[in-house]
């Protein structure tokens, strides 16, 4: 089964899509490597390259490199399929379900009576096969994206460029293909069904539904370290330009492909991410950030309404010169997708430094609301003359993702 990608713009990764009756909230961690590797943390232990992306502050929050730095590509992704349902939607077209089913039901109708065994395997067949595909969830999500860190004497600069896909399908079997398609199964086995039969594939009202998002956004983060009540603490901001195509589509199950050119729907919209976070002194730092302050909805072509919510997290972390440790804890659960579970995630992470020239680190992020889908993450960093290569991994029984970076200072 051929599944084309498309391209938004030269940083969006292929796509799938998300589809339920409301999307409440995205996820709150991005695909980095580095926040990836380490469970998905990142409000209290964030660096140049993906403080942007979790919580703006952190550019002020620490000494910061004085160079201007480079993060490209940062590329992720993350495969969902609990139910096996691609596996099974190949095999139903693979197969040719629903043209054997037309070819023995119409020999039989063509006056061939020997072909009645033939219709009720068929129809035995591919109703199985309908019944097995119908209403299990896959989940898909992709990330690219491009930071720069620009050196300031008084304010930590960065920008970004990113490029994000949220999505996945289900198979809406219509329980009127079910009934029918018993209903000739019965005949065909008491040696009853009429000759005059007229239901064909081609009648089936049975669907793969697919509806998602695909982001692209432009950010600046501004930083500053102020002194409260005698407490330097850093607040930052990150105004944003969102462009974003929803996409919404039902199509037939025989020639069924996974595309996000279909029913689009294109918006725009400003939001802005804000944070604060405080170092100690003593290795210890927090951070607290709400990602998509403003929020928006979106209404898809089919009449279905998509939101992006606001998202807070709190979190705290500890660094010496060879190791650090974070955790990070989100303050509101995501509703689900209407697939899937909710969401509300506790997120832990660690770091060892050999050398300084390669980081070996390990995560875990535990969904408080279903901890089937919690997964275990781990990843290398190597660092050599000023260029940064990040590899990451998680998985679960379910689930696994992928994610890998570059970054330069110079």
């Amino acid at each position: 089964m051929a599944r084309r990608i498309p391209l938004l713009g030269a940083l969006l990764v292929p796509g799938m899509v998300l589809f339920s009756t409301q999307l409440q909230a995205l996820p709150f961690s991005m695909m980095d490597s580095y926040s990836f590797s380490m469970g998905g943390t990142g409000v209290a232990s964030g660096t140049r390259g993906n403080a942007i992306f979790y919580n703006p502050a952190l550019l002020a929050a620490a000494e910061m490199p004085d160079d201007y730095s480079l993060h490209v590509p940062v590329l992720g992704a993350r495969f969902y399929d609990r139910e096996k349902v691609l596996d099974e939607l190949d095999k139903y077209q693979y197969l040719g379900l629903e043209a054997g089913f037309d070819e023995a039901l119409g020999r039989y109708t063509g006056g061939d009576f020997g072909a009645l065994q033939e219709v009720a395997n068929s129809t035995f067949a591919l109703r199985q096969q309908l019944r097995t595909l119908d209403g299990k969830p896959m989940q898909r999500e992709f990330f690219g994206a491009m930071v720069v860190g620009i050196p300031h004497d008084s304010v930590g600069i960065s920008l970004m460029v990113n490029a994000r896909v949220v999505g996945g399908a289900e198979v809406a079997v219509s329980q009127n293909d079910l009934d029918v398609l018993q209903r000739i199964l019965n005949e065909a086995d008491d040696s009853t069904l009429s000759q005059g039969e007229t239901f064909r594939s081609s009648d089936l009202s049975s669907r793969l539904l697919g509806r998602g998002l695909a982001i692209t956004e432009v950010g600046l983060a501004l930083a500053r370290e102020i002194e409260v009540f005698g407490h330097g603490i850093a607040f930052g901001v990150t105004p944003k330009y969102r462009q974003v195509t929803s996409f919404d589509y039902a199509t037939e199950l025989n020639s069924a492909d996974f595309e996000t050119d279909l029913g689009q729907k294109d918006h725009t919209a400003f939001d802005v991410d804000i944070g604060a976070a405080k170092h100690y002194g003593n290795g210890w730092s927090t951070g607290v950030s709400i990602k998509n302050l403003v929020g928006q909805e979106y209404q898809t072509v089919r009449g279905n309404i998509i939101e992006i919510k606001p998202q807070a997290r709190l979190a705290a972390a500890h660094s010496t010169q060879y190791t650090r440790v974070s955790l990070d804890l989100d303050l509101n659960e995501s509703p689900s997708t209407g697939f899937d579970s909710k969401t509300q995630y506790i997120a832990m992470g660690a770091e060892l430094d050999v050398f300084a020239m390669s980081q070996v680190r390990i995560g875990y992020r535990h969904n408080m609301s279903d901890t089937d889908t919690s997964i275990a993450t781990f990843g290398v960093g190597f660092t050599f003359y000023g260029v940064q290569l990040d590899l990451a991994a998680g998985a679960n029984e379910d689930e696994v993702g992928y994610s890998a970076q570059m970054g330069f200072e110079f």
